[in-house]
């Protein structure tokens, strides 16, 4: 059996499914890796906001999966949107790498330096707008679109930083693919945000894979390659995202990091209600134990 392996065109997506064909051709799957193109890519001159909700970087592909063109489809685990077809599942995780925003310039290493030149930083997130102005008020915002390349390629022309997920980078940097220049990282320094106060938004930092859930040959495949915990987090995380309807255009975080404890695991929410940061943390066993008590938190806070 040869799997066709879906992705988005570009440098980053590509990077994802070449990981996933190497960890099934270690498993001993051959593979083929088909490009597609969608929404997101097609429209990097517009704002999330003004080409819709999640799921813009994932339509094409979980259309193709219905289709018959790939086998699965390999996704950035943030960009999944709450609900997808009854016909279709993620099937596997990647180990999670690190899920936290990184602001990426070429003045300072240290986020008081940025905090001192009051700089002008890029994102279309709600989420990382709404998180920066609240947590550093000095920081300007203005809109920024495109792959992280295009971004990267900003700093100093039209901005003085970007904010971006730090996996996504490092994903580049090690990238076994040579399309990509290495002089889009020349000089930058990267800031750090700590994912337990600087909330990331569920899923990021993890790759997915997405499959027909009648196809049990593929299931069983890319269940080789799924990481148990990552898949416990981050499904975790999808339900926690969709109990409190959260979508790309929310300012909402939903972190679950599993502890030393192999049962237990630390949720960290933040989100936008009535103009303020809320930010709550809990530590559970299994998640439906601490739901009810989140829905009350939330309301106490609206």
């Amino acid at each position: 059996m040869k799997i066709r392996i879906g992705t988005r065109a570009s440098h980053l997506a590509r990077t994802q499914a070449h990981e996933v064909e190497r960890l099934l051709n270690i498993s001993g799957v051959e593979t083929t890796v088909v490009v597609i193109k969608t929404a997101g890519d097609l429209n990097l001159n517009k704002d999330f906001s003004q080409i819709g909700t999640q799921g813009i970087f994932v339509k094409e592909l979980e259309s193709a999966l219905l289709k018959n063109q790939i086998d699965i489809a390999v996704h950035s685990a943030k960009d999944l949107p709450i609900n997808i077809s009854e016909s279709l599942g993620i099937h596997a995780y990647l180990k999670r790498t690190d899920p936290a925003d990184i602001i990426v310039n070429k003045l300072t290493s240290n986020i008081e330096g940025l905090l001192n030149a009051k700089a002008t930083i890029g994102t279309s997130s709600t989420r990382r707008k709404v998180w920066i102005e609240s947590l550093y008020p000095s920081l300007k915002i203005q809109g920024l679109r495109g792959n992280v390349p295009t971004r990267l390629k900003a700093i100093d022309s039209e901005l003085n930083a970007i904010i971006i997920a730090k996996a996504g980078l490092d994903r580049l940097i090690n990238s076994q693919l040579n399309d990509l220049p290495s002089s889009v990282f020349e000089k930058l320094h990267c800031i750090r945000l700590d994912p337990a106060i600087f909330i990331p938004p569920a899923g990021q930092g993890a790759i997915a894979i997405e499959c027909l859930n009648e196809r049990e040959n593929v299931v069983e495949a890319v269940s080789k390659i799924n990481d148990v915990i990552t898949n416990k987090c981050i499904t975790d995380e999808r339900v926690l995202l969709k109990y409190l309807d959260g979508g790309c255009n929310t300012a909402l975080g939903i972190y679950v990091k599993h502890t030393s404890d192999a049962s237990h695991f630390e949720l960290s929410i933040m989100h936008q209600i009535n103009k303020h940061l809320v930010s709550k943390k809990y530590n559970y066993t299994e998640l439906k134990h601490i739901e009810e008590s989140i829905i009350r938190d939330i309301e106490l806070d609206v």
